[in-house]
């Protein structure tokens, strides 16, 4: 009977995956038995994954530091264990496991001191390495481990493992070593997260800091000392830094938060006393924010809104001076006078007005807009319509024409009472959803008097906007041309198309996390904002998708 040979295994953890771990050993157990099972490292940083497999297979796991950033010590670590096993004489052959071509040299050393070389490792392997074994054994082409996870899965085993280990200050890497050699090599973009960091900031349960994972309610992470956790002025300095490298000076709130979160951790805001990001910055002097925007406080132009300090009377509705109008040409001969007399007229009841606000440069164009006047080069007359006739408009026409002016003051006091102060985003929102409904057409004026009916006279002095015109510019997917607004077909296309991208997302998922689906259509769709539909929150704006409904974690079919 033919004595087995004996052979050393030797493996390099930074150029094999630890998911072929089973396959490497029983591939090798083919031609031998394994006398020496080493593998080598740094696994001060965790090994890439083999930490697991190495222990439960009595693999011995040899230590090499990295001394110098960007040079492979491991390999010299191989290559002279190799030789003093050689020098023994205890073994008739090696199999050297790794897809590097620097052991070409060794397996040539080897073969010339008789002993037989086995090699194995990946497709990328180059041929002078694998030329220079008796045999090599490709892993790619025999062994892909037929592995199986899903998020829960996933969730459940970071859970277990971090509260077994933790220390305060569990590493990283070690959590996503234990994944890999639990179940092989993670596609995590799969369950909808960029990189593993993303994956364990959705943890509820975890808390990150920089390369450090605790639990949120661990007593030992509790007992640290404050000095761990960051100050609202250290927090504040990182934006500061943050923005100072932004052309302009300013960036999407999203981004920031991303970016703090990255640099620092997951933070409690509530710590000082504010629950969400965006009151933390408002309460930061170095820092300014308008709406998803902010700047830094040095950079900001002042607000336009400051404008509204002015005497209230000097900034008059549109509805406000047709009334004087309206009053005037009653009280005219023959219902008409000449556009230098009305002129006068508003001045003297207004002072001097900025018509751009209406969308008009001048009067005379304001006038053009108004149903209830005509005017004919320099003579303004009241319109021959009869105003009662006026509310028995079809619901596409302009829905807040007034049915008798005396009663203009007491339907505007009755809206005042009625009207509560109106969201930046509601009224883009109503813009939007105005234009569709009018068949994609909508003029100016007309939608002014639907916004004025619906939030009150007074709806652009509270939501900071000092004429309609730059409100309706400022609205995603909105075109104005002239006093013409329509909807921009290539943002009606983008908005079907992620319509149906999440029907068919969720109904093939049947249940997704609304993390990994936010994550999935930016992924797919450039530039994605829900708050350009008017939406304060991501949940609202896939609620207002037909077939699907989220809650506070998830998407599901409806």
């Amino acid at each position: 009977m033919t004595e087995e040979k004996k052979l050393a295994l030797l493996i390099d953890s930074d150029n094999v995956s630890a998911k072929y771990a089973q396959f490497i050993l029983q591939e090798a157990a083919k031609f031998g038995e394994l006398t020496y099972k080493r593998i080598y490292g740094d696994w001060e940083k965790g090994g890439n994954g083999w930490h697991y497999p190495a222990l439960n297979n009595s693999i011995m796991p040899v230590q090499q530091t990295t001394y110098i950033t960007g040079k492979n010590a491991t390999d010299f670590s191989m290559i002279i264990d190799a030789m003093d096993i050689l020098y023994t004489g205890n073994v008739d052959g090696f199999v050297l496991v790794t897809s590097d071509s620097d052991f070409t040299r060794l397996a040539i050393r080897l073969r010339e001191a008789g002993k037989t070389v086995i090699g194995i490792g990946e497709v990328k392997t180059p041929l002078p390495f694998t030329s220079s074994c008796h045999r090599f054994i490709y892993l790619n082409q025999l062994c892909e481990p037929a592995f199986t996870y899903d998020e829960k899965l996933l969730r459940k085993a970071v859970l277990d493992y971090v509260s077994e280990n933790d220390d305060g200050r569990l590493d990283l890497l070690k959590i996503q070593g234990f994944l890999t050699s639990k179940y092989g090599n993670i596609n995590y973009s799969s369950i909808g997260f960029n990189r593993f960091s993303n994956f364990i900031d959705s943890f509820p349960e975890l808390r990150r800091n920089s390369t450090f994972v605790t639990l949120k309610n661990s007593p030992k992470k509790a007992s640290k000392s404050a000095e761990n956790l960051p100050t609202d002025r250290e927090i504040t300095e990182v934006i500061v830094g943050y923005l100072k490298r932004k052309d302009g000076g300013h960036e999407d709130i999203s981004k920031i938060e991303q970016y703090v979160t990255a640099t620092l951790g997951k933070i409690d805001y509530s710590r000082f006393g504010s629950k969400r990001f965006a009151k933390f910055l408002d309460k930061q002097s170095a820092l300014y924010r308008k709406s998803t925007s902010v700047y830094l406080a040095e950079n900001a132009a002042k607000p336009e809104p400051k404008k509204s300090v002015a005497p209230e009377e000097k900034l008059p509705s549109d509805s406000e001076i047709i009334d004087v109008i309206v009053n005037y040409l009653q009280s005219a001969e023959n219902g008409a006078s000449k556009l230098s007399d009305i002129e006068k007229q508003v001045e003297s009841s207004f002072g001097k007005v900025d018509f751009s606000r209406f969308g008009a440069k001048t009067l005379a164009k304001f006038l053009d807009m108004q149903s209830e006047l005509n005017r004919t080069n320099n003579s303004v007359a009241l319109s021959e319509s009869k105003p009662e006739q006026k509310t028995s408009a079809s619901s596409a026409e302009i829905s807040d024409n007034i049915s008798k002016p005396q009663n203009r003051k007491t339907k505007k006091s009755a809206n005042a009472e009625i009207h509560e102060k109106p969201e930046l985003n509601t009224v883009k929102r109503e813009i939007q959803i105005q234009t569709v409904r009018h068949e994609n057409s909508i003029s100016l004026p007309a939608l002014g008097k639907i916004l004025r009916e619906k939030y009150g006279d007074n709806y652009l002095k509270d939501i900071g906007a000092v004429t309609l015109k730059q409100l309706v510019t400022a609205v995603a997917g909105v075109k104005l041309k002239g006093n013409s607004i329509k909807i921009d077909e290539d943002f009606i296309n983008q908005t079907e198309q992620i319509e149906q991208f999440v029907c068919d997302f969720v109904a093939k998922n049947k249940k997704v996390s609304i993390k990994s689906l936010s994550t999935q259509i930016k992924k797919k769709f450039s530039g994605f904002d829900f708050t350009d539909y008017g939406y304060s929150r991501f949940s609202d704006f896939i609620n207002a998708i037909d077939g699907v409904k989220a809650d506070r974690y998830y998407v599901k079919t409806e």
